[in-house]
């Protein structure tokens, strides 16, 4: 059984997050919060870092580090299509 990762978002992420229209914005936290349940499953690694993954999440390409450790997701990157 896995616990869900807290999600915290570098600045440019929560600006790149608040741009959002607000209809793909609701539909990219629905994501979020599956993808914070299970980080792995979702996306690849970047330059072969497990922890370090790239996915598209409802829309949006996302760039995003795991510490495990502490269980938290910190996004770093949110572009929108």
């Amino acid at each position: 059984m896995s616990s869900c990762h807290y999600v915290q978002y570098s600045d440019r992420a929560r600006t790149d997050y608040y741009a959002m229209p607000t209809p793909l914005r609701r539909r990219f936290d629905a994501a979020v919060g599956d993808m914070a349940r299970h980080p792995y499953a979702h996306g690849d690694p970047i330059r072969g870092n497990k922890d370090r993954r790239s996915a598209c999440l409802a829309g949006a390409i996302t760039e995003y580090e795991i510490s495990s450790s502490v269980l938290v997701v910190t996004m770093l990157k949110v572009v929108a299509l």
